[in-house]
């Protein structure tokens, strides 16, 4: 991935310097769905700033913060003007994550909330009078930050960082790993023993409970769910996951064994089950690793190595061939561009003449060229990048994709596009083509919701998206294509 380079002077407040000053907005939502903004976003509304949370309720304290993720628009972050400062270090925000959870960021979409409208306010800003506290969290003024500084790392499934242009650290400070990456790492505060003998209960006998297993793992978060696997474990000397599919059958069972791995072991599964047999399954491979942040994909690599005693790369590049190989061995790399090291307008104009060089501007198109240029820049710089070549070559990326690509390079380079422009309908897109057509592909629905499931947020902006997308409530969509026990499962991880 191209670094960011050149340090530069921080421009008027409200202005960009980009040939041109002129007063525009960034970060904020497209102003209508399939429709490229004018700008950077028209802002849709004002939403209410919340002042940083202390610890989380029943954490010790010294608890390592989880890294969350957030999507533009469901909602967003307080409106920001471009070449304002970035939020202090160490400021963080929670829109409605389930309680329990260490404190981190401000999460992907979050639970629908009505704001009130108010006044723009910039980061830092003291907090509005009507302001009233998360329940179980502590005000404490955000540290000062000097202008220009790196964003607080955000890594994993997020959209790009809110900061002002023109940062001049090359590659960022490193990112921590999401929330369930870290393997063996337990909840704080949270003792497990009782759910762990609801499980066993719900197993026990010929009949299995599967009402109770389903209330039991839908509720738990990505480290509570490690939490019981070690109980598990250490009381049975077995798996949890063996024991779900000693237990149940068919959709229900795929389901199940997803929530109970966890995120860190689930993709591992993913990318295993992905390139077993004959041809590669490349629904899986996408889901598991495409848009992942540096520091998410080294634990996958890990925790592949130490379940299969193989590396990920290897396994991952013999089951491909050609550009397609050659595009993952840049993915699994793990050596794309942090997020915290903003965005370079002089680097984002040279990836923009180089996209239309490997593309439109030469008679073939360079595959590895457009695939380096997607995978080694960051979140906020692909998203500027593609903002530019339309606004140059008067192409949206998207078309410009789909003319010169097709197949699974076409599929996995437009998913890593839509996920920085608008991950929310992105997904629902992507959840009713599990749906659409004669026949539900019931296994590929349940992975989809369960990855949207372990990142707080993104399950409601998913909803109110695909309502958008297609007038229709999304529950009642998954309820009209499954039934029984699955569709218990699938609408309690849409309604948790």
């Amino acid at each position: 991935m191209s670094d960011p380079y050149g340090q530069q002077q921080p421009p008027p407040q409200g202005q960009q310097q980009w040939g041109q000053p002129q007063q525009q907005q960034w970060g904020q939502p497209q102003q209508q769905w399939g429709q490229q903004p004018q700008q950077w976003g028209q802002p849709q509304g004002q939403y209410q700033q919340y002042p940083p949370p202390g610890p989380s309720q029943g954490a010790p304290q010294g608890a390592p913060p989880q890294q969350g993720d957030q999507q533009r628009g469901y909602p967003q972050q307080p409106q920001q003007q471009w070449g304002g400062p970035p939020p202090p270090q160490g400021y963080q925000q929670q829109w409605g994550a389930p309680q329990g959870y260490p404190p981190q960021q401000q999460q992907w979409g979050g639970p629908q909330q009505s704001y009130p409208p108010q006044q723009q306010q910039q980061w830092g800003a003291p907090p509005p009078q009507n302001y009233q506290q998360p329940q179980g969290y502590q005000q404490g003024p955000p540290p000062q930050q000097p202008w220009g500084a790196p964003a607080p790392p955000q890594p994993g499934y997020q959209q790009p960082p809110q900061q002002a242009w023109g940062s001049t650290s090359a590659a960022g400070p490193a990112g921590q790993p999401s929330i369930g990456f870290i393997a063996g790492q337990r909840a704080p505060g949270y003792d497990p023993t009782s759910d762990v003998e609801i499980i066993r209960k719900a197993c026990k006998g010929f009949n299995t409970d599967e009402k109770a297993l389903i209330a039991t793992l839908v509720k738990l978060n990505p480290l509570q769910i490690e939490s019981i696997n070690q109980k598990y474990m250490q009381d049975t000397r077995k798996s949890l996951v063996s024991l779900l599919e000693d237990k149940t059958r068919g959709s229900l069972e795929d389901g199940l064994c997803a929530l109970a791995r966890g995120p860190l072991n689930f993709y591992v599964f993913l990318v295993e089950r992905a390139t077993k047999g004959l041809g590669t399954k490349e629904f899986y491979l996408d889901l598991a690793l495409l848009g992942r942040s540096n520091a998410d994909m080294n634990a996958l690599k890990t925790a592949f190595k130490a379940k299969f005693g193989r590396t990920l790369e290897s396994t991952v590049a013999d089951d491909l061939s050609g550009c397609e190989k050659r595009m993952f061995e840049m993915v699994t790399s793990a050596t794309r561009t942090e997020d915290s090291a903003g965005v370079n307008p002089q680097h984002v104009t040279a990836e923009v003449k180089s996209l239309h060089a490997a593309t439109e501007g030469r008679i073939g198109t360079d595959e590895t060229e457009v695939s380096r240029i997607f995978i080694k820049n960051n979140d906020a710089t692909l998203a500027a990048i593609a903002k530019e070549y339309e606004r140059t070559y008067h192409m949206p990326v998207e078309t410009l994709i789909k003319k010169e690509f097709s197949g699974h390079q076409e599929d996995a380079l437009l998913y890593m596009l839509r996920g920085v422009l608008d991950k929310a309908k992105r997904d629902a897109e992507l959840i009713e083509g599990t749906m659409k057509g004669l026949g539900t592909k019931d296994e590929q629905l349940a992975f989809r919701l369960v990855a949207a499931h372990w990142i707080p947020g993104a399950i409601p902006a998913i909803k109110v998206a695909y309502q958008k997308l297609y007038g229709k409530d999304l529950v009642s969509r998954v309820r009209g294509e499954t039934s029984g026990d699955f569709e218990r499962l699938l609408v309690a991880i849409l309604n948790k």
